[in-house]
């Protein structure tokens, strides 16, 4: 069955949690490799530009991509979750060429804590080898002209932080290439705090039974390296494909999920950004907060705060 949902974005917003939750369900098939990435095809040229051979990115071919959904039977949706494709600038139209009927999930988070837990995430996961927050989003400039790169990053635009707050941008390449209808876009911090209603609200979108109710099982808590030498050492891109070339990609997920990070990481509470530094970038972003609202329809200047800084908005909905 040719997918026919796409969870496109953002990481680090409730995507694998959703993306878990739906395949509970009885009308869904939610491919077993999460993130197979297939249709951000501009991030496989830069990557493999980067490393001058293909390092990431295995689902390239579509007989490969296909082969994710072959057990896909007697269901309405197959789906994937792709958190880079909102990212990417071809994938909303490689997705729209392949199924214009698609429905598209899009979850937004507040741009400031947004980043702050992607650069933590990349740092875990050794892609971001700055690990102070501050430092990292300095080097975007050196990063863009190819210094001060970081040697395990999977795509080196991956790390251009202020580029993955480009909501407005994001957003409409889909809205150009969707009918509204199709489009849904979910708040991640009403997710977070209303599992349950917005899960109900994306099965009427998807037209199955939204009478369902899944097992809302923690997913991603908050956890700390407690091995670092082991970690940076099991996360080398050249283990990694060692791994890969000899297991498979559902398995080395398994492993991961269930083994390295519960011998290499422990739970611990998320470290919060400095206060000062959360409005200071919030000031920055607010004019972004504003066109995405525009955009969408939905009032984010509120949802996230933004109208309590000492800025001067407006909100009022555009006519795209």
């Amino acid at each position: 069955m040719k997918p026919n949902l796409f969870i496109v974005g953002q990481p680090k917003s409730g995507t694998t949690a959703l993306h878990k939750f739906l395949g509970q369900h009885p009308e869904i098939f939610m491919s077993s490799v999460k993130e197979p990435h297939f249709f951000c095809s501009d991030f496989h040229l830069e990557s493999d530009r980067a490393y001058g051979k293909q390092r990431f990115f295995d689902y390239r071919s579509e007989s490969a991509y296909m082969q994710l959904f072959a057990k896909a039977n007697g269901v309405k949706i197959a789906g994937e979750s792709s958190t880079n494709y909102l990212y990417s600038q071809v994938a909303a139209e490689k997705i729209s060429n392949f199924n214009p009927d698609a429905k598209i999930i899009i979850i937004l988070r507040e741009p400031a804590k947004f980043l702050y837990s992607l650069h933590s995430h990349y740092v875990k996961f050794t892609e971001e080898n700055e690990p102070d927050f501050l430092t990292a989003l300095a080097l975007e400039t050196e990063r863009e002209q190819e210094k001060a790169t970081s040697p395990r990053v999977t795509s080196p635009s991956y790390l251009y932080y202020s580029q993955r707050v480009q909501y407005r941008e994001q957003v409409k390449r889909y809205c150009d290439r969707f009918n509204r209808e199709q489009i849904k876009i979910v708040v991640f911090e009403e997710f977070k705090s209303e599992n349950d209603r917005v899960y109900r609200e994306i099965l009427e979108f998807l037209g199955v039974d939204s009478n369902f109710t899944p097992e809302y099982d923690a997913v991603n808590v908050n956890k700390e390296v407690k091995f670092k030498a082991i970690n940076d050492l099991v996360n080398n891109p050249l283990i990694k494909n060692i791994s890969k070339n000899l297991l498979s990609q559902e398995f080395n997920e398994f492993i991961r999920d269930n083994i390295v990070e519960k011998l290499l990481w422990h739970q611990a509470p998320k470290t919060k950004m400095p206060e000062e530094i959360k409005i200071e970038l919030m000031r920055q972003y607010q004019p972004e907060v504003v066109r995405i609202s525009e955009l969408t329809g939905i009032d984010l200047i509120t949802k996230w705060g933004y109208d309590t800084l000492n800025v001067k908005s407006s909100f009022k909905q555009d006519t795209v």
